[in-house]
């Protein structure tokens, strides 16, 4: 029997990410629909041309390659990128991808970077901080590899980002006795994210992002659901996983119709600088 729907439990994502597909569903749809406002597509350029002033750079947790924001450069873009996963399945798709010289990639952990101290002018954290089960240890590696006056920027959701699918995912779920889970972003969110790497820096600058995701109708919006952990996760069997897909299709249908099906989203990118030096006991 599945989990009462009032109880949540966190998820390890290591088993969601075996292979690329789902993660490469999520960024497609950020990078085809994600409408960001003025002040964002302002935000996004800043930044981007911050971290190319802070060579090399490391990509933490570089998933298949593309950012869901347009944020920074990647292992594709350049010889001073390094990246990185904990997936070697990620890993193997980014280097399918390129077309060019083969990117500069490592499989690690990201509390554990195989990284020499203050080798790195810039490090990014994009949209996977709350991947790692304790974020603040991620942050210290991230400044233990930056330089003095190096950069780290870490990007992330708000708990609040897409209340449209996150509300029809909820009826759905009660309505059929299934199993909600914690969305993997409030382990590091827009709201916790900079407290969590205050410890390791001296300067967090929180700055907020927002837009819409803007399907072009419920069937594309339905295919970026399906990639979702806390669908897959819902319930154990694919038949029960079916049955709350047409159950969540239902719903979406009845508040969109048959034409655009927006999702509004928004977040935080965290500009970190003056890395704090880790002082050992030994």
């Amino acid at each position: 029997m599945p989990d009462s729907a009032a109880s949540k439990q966190f998820v390890d994502p290591r088993r969601l990410y075996a292979t690329e597909a789902p993660l490469r569903t999520r960024v497609g749809s950020f990078n085809r629909y994600l409408l960001a406002d003025r002040a964002s597509q302002d935000l996004f350029r800043d930044v981007t041309q911050s971290i190319a002033r802070h060579s090399p750079i490391a990509d933490i947790g570089c998933g298949v390659g593309v950012p869901l924001l347009p944020v920074g450069p990647t292992v594709m873009d350049g010889q001073d990128v390094i990246g990185g996963d904990l997936s070697l399945g990620q890993l193997r798709s980014v280097a399918s991808a390129s077309s060019g010289p083969s990117p500069s990639l490592l499989q690690f952990d990201a509390a554990r970077l195989p990284f020499r101290s203050a080798s790195f002018g810039c490090a990014v954290a994009r949209h996977m901080l709350y991947h790692v089960p304790d974020p603040r240890l991620a942050a210290a590696e991230a400044a233990r590899v930056i330089r003095d006056a190096g950069l780290f920027v870490a990007t992330t959701n708000s708990s609040s980002s897409r209340p449209e699918l996150q509300n029809a995912h909820t009826e759905a779920v009660v309505d059929l006795g299934g199993r909600l889970v914690e969305r993997m972003s409030t382990n590091f969110d827009a709201e916790s994210g900079g407290e969590k790497l205050t410890g390791s820096f001296r300067r967090v600058r929180t700055e907020p992002w927002s837009g819409v995701l803007a399907f072009p109708n419920v069937d594309v919006l339905f295919d970026y659901y399906r990639s979702t952990a806390y669908f897959k996760m819902a319930f154990d069997t694919e038949a029960d996983r079916e049955r709350l897909a047409g159950r969540v299709s239902e719903i979406l249908r009845l508040r969109f119709g048959e034409g655009s099906a927006p999702l509004t989203v928004g977040g935080a990118i965290f500009i970190c600088t003056g890395p704090i030096p880790v002082i050992s006991n030994l």
